[in-house]
């Protein structure tokens, strides 16, 4: 079987597909307008108000891409004005560009004998002859594709232009015919086609439309729009002897597989199969988010403000996001058919990679680019998108402008040639930076980079109002000091916790833990043989300022989007960690603007003398002018006694603070 016998189907239904594009619908009134002008000549005489309404139609029509309904009422309307104008002595000049005009659009057409005299019927004819060959044309089997240089044609082809034609006759199930003809005028010619058969057909109505076909695994096409309950006609021609494996499929609905036996093609002949009535596939889709103004986008398209509840979608992969009103929340989902899918979205700050500087090409280049182009997947605290078609530079300024960012992430080659690694570089749009040199030949180049980024810091825990250490030999964590809400339930100290809400904790790291998995406001532990319901607050955490495990600029971006929906000391416990982080970055203005600008009313542990400390330290950072300030911050921590450092059962800040006051006094 020839080549191109075997990628006929496929290319026939690509070309009609782009046929019913390109040949766009004409406005309905035309043919009002056509109509009208038939009836103002047939009816009421008036040649006038006639031509000028099928002038109308022809300025429409004239020039454009025709379906063959409009061609036809454009060749009719051509037909028209050569009678309207051969019987118009201002207009009489215009009748043979209305018939050649005619012939360039349809030489097979025939002016209508009803409304076109003998004359100008004789006139055509000799026109028609004078520019073109008569053919006669014998096509076996009918109900093929004829095409003429490459372009379509009616199997009623009548008439060609004088010179060298190629003419392909082809149908699916039979073996492509295809000729080079020459022509001359005043020679008509007889052309004969015929077609022999070398497998079997198949036609298929799908419902609904559009629906994807494939034969033995071979995408062959999709199924055309027919305007009614089926699929316009979809026809695969390309069985050979044996059995064959038939699916049709579609978005939102099950796949039809369907056997064909031998008997199929045992003989070569056509076959026509019932319609495929494809049933629906969906499944149900729960999205839950605390935080307020989110809309709920799946593969790039709005399914509306979250949360949702049992939200019917195509059955599926999804890219879901959830967008904010600052950060997002994206993770692919896969909805299975009659199940329900269940997500908890919360605002994470949005990270967007914007490409690579510089065109230089080395080893490793296109791995490590399309890592970094997937790194979504990888990404546990950061919403991930990357940009294409942009310059690192131009989508910068752009999303610093829409917002719709607080992170952007960007590569360039490292120095020295040839290139043996790259610098990472990930910035706020206030201008902290992080950087990282990854080599794009390791295994994973960029998981040291992932780690970071997925690390976020406790930035407060759950607190009973008790010290607790680990000591050998004692059965659970040893409560070291006990403050007054928990001593008032009844915690003592010097006796070790054993038990927290029924589970055995032997360390401090197991106990913590414990904490992490309670939920309400209150706990019960065991100590000794007794069981205690203590109360169960939050105690707020600092952030360590040089970490290397941490990525700052990441860290900075979350406490803005956290802070923004938090209150009261929680709220107070996040400035103070936005000042730290930028006390990293020794940005001491700008911590200082934060921590003036914070209070928290606790007294105990991360607390207001916590603030008034940090504040003393920046203001010495600033410079010999500020020490008379900074004196006066460390001497106003001073005043909260049980304030500590890092957590609260970190050191105290009093003896720092006094320290510090020493240090700057003359």
């Amino acid at each position: 079987m020839s080549l191109l016998r075997t990628c006929f189907v496929p290319l026939l239904f690509a070309a009609s597909s782009l046929w019913t594009t390109a040949a766009l619908g004409q406005d309905p009134q035309l043919k009002d307008t056509f109509q009208q002008a038939k009836v103002l000549w047939g009816n009421q005489g008036d040649r006038d108000g006639a031509t000028a309404r099928f002038e109308q139609v022809q300025s429409a029509l004239e020039g454009k891409e025709l379906k063959s309904e409009w061609a036809q009422i454009l060749a009719e309307t051509y037909n028209w004005l050569a009678v309207l104008d051969s019987g118009s002595a201002a207009r009489k000049s215009r009748v043979n560009a209305h018939l050649e005009a005619l012939l360039n659009l349809n030489p097979d057409f025939e002016l209508d004998s009803a409304i076109t005299n003998g004359r100008l019927l004789a006139a055509f004819d000799a026109l028609r002859n004078a520019k073109l060959v008569k053919v006669a044309l014998t096509l076996e089997p009918q109900g093929g594709e004829l095409k003429v240089d490459g372009k379509l044609r009616s199997s009623a082809l009548k008439f060609l232009a004088p010179g060298s034609h190629r003419i392909t006759y082809q149908k699916p199930g039979f073996q492509t015919v295809e000729s080079q003809v020459e022509l001359a005028l005043k020679e008509p010619k007889a052309l004969e086609f015929k077609l022999q058969r070398t497998s079997s057909t198949v036609t298929i109505h799908t419902s609904p439309a559009g629906a994807e076909v494939l034969l033995d695994g071979k995408a062959q096409g999709q199924t055309l729009d027919s305007s009614g309950e089926l699929s316009a006609p979809f026809v695969l021609g390309d069985l050979g002897s044996g059995s064959h494996v038939l699916e049709v499929r579609a978005p939102c609905f099950k796949s039809r597989r369907i056997e064909l036996d031998p008997s199929f093609t045992a003989p070569f002949q056509d076959h026509t199969l019932e319609p495929l009535r494809l049933e629906p596939s969906r499944g149900r889709l729960t999205v839950q988010s605390d935080a307020t103004g989110g809309e709920l986008f799946l593969d790039g398209k709005s399914q509306g403000k979250v949360p949702v509840q049992d939200l019917q979608v195509c059955a599926g992969t999804y890219d879901l996001t959830v967008r904010y009103p600052a950060g997002g929340f994206s993770t692919r989902i896969d909805v299975r058919e009659d199940q329900g899918q269940s997500v908890i979205a919360k605002p994470m700050a949005r990270l967007v990679y914007v490409g690579f500087e510089g065109e230089e090409d080395f080893a490793g280049k296109d791995r490590l680019l399309k890592a970094l182009e997937t790194l979504g997947p990888r990404l546990t605290t950061l919403a991930f998108t990357a940009i294409k078609g942009e310059s690192p530079q131009a989508a910068m300024a752009r999303l610093k402008t829409s917002g719709e960012a607080e992170l952007v992430l960007w590569v360039k080659p490292g120095a020295g040639r040839p290139v043996q690694d790259v610098e990472l570089i990930l910035a706020t749009f206030q201008g902290e930076e992080a950087r990282a040199q990854v080599k794009p030949l390791e295994q994973d180049p960029l998981q040291g980079w992932v780690e970071r980024l997925n690390h976020l810091p406790p930035f407060s825990r759950p607190w009973i109002g008790a010290t607790l250490l680990d000591v050998p030999g004692e059965a659970g964590p040893w409560v070291l000091e006990v403050q007054e809400g928990a001593q008032s339930a009844g915690l003592k100290a010097n006796l070790p916790i054993t038990q927290v809400n029924g589970q055995a904790v032997a360390t401090v790291a197991e106990f913590r833990t414990a904490l992490d998995q309670a939920k309400g406001e209150t706990v019960t532990v065991m100590q000794g043989s007794e069981s205690l319901r203590l109360p169960l607050t939050r105690a707020g955490l600092e952030i360590p300022v040089n970490a290397p495990d941490l990525c700052y600029p990441v860290l900075l971006a979350e406490l803005r989007l956290r802070a923004a929906e938090a209150k009261g000391d929680e709220l107070g416990w996040l400035r103070l960690d936005q000042a730290l982080a930028f006390m990293h970055f020794r940005r001491h203005d700008r911590a200082l603007e934060i921590l003036r600008d914070t209070r928290i009313l606790a007294t105990r542990g991360v607390s207001q003398g916590t603030l008034d400390y940090y504040t003393g330290v920046c203001l010495q950072r600033l410079g010999q002018a500020y020490v008379p300030e900074a004196i006066q911050a460390f001497s106003q921590a001073l005043k909260y006694p049980n304030a500590t450092l890092f957590g609260p059962e970190g050191p105290l800040v009093a003896p720092l603070a006094r320290q510090a006051m020493d240090d700057l006094r003359p």
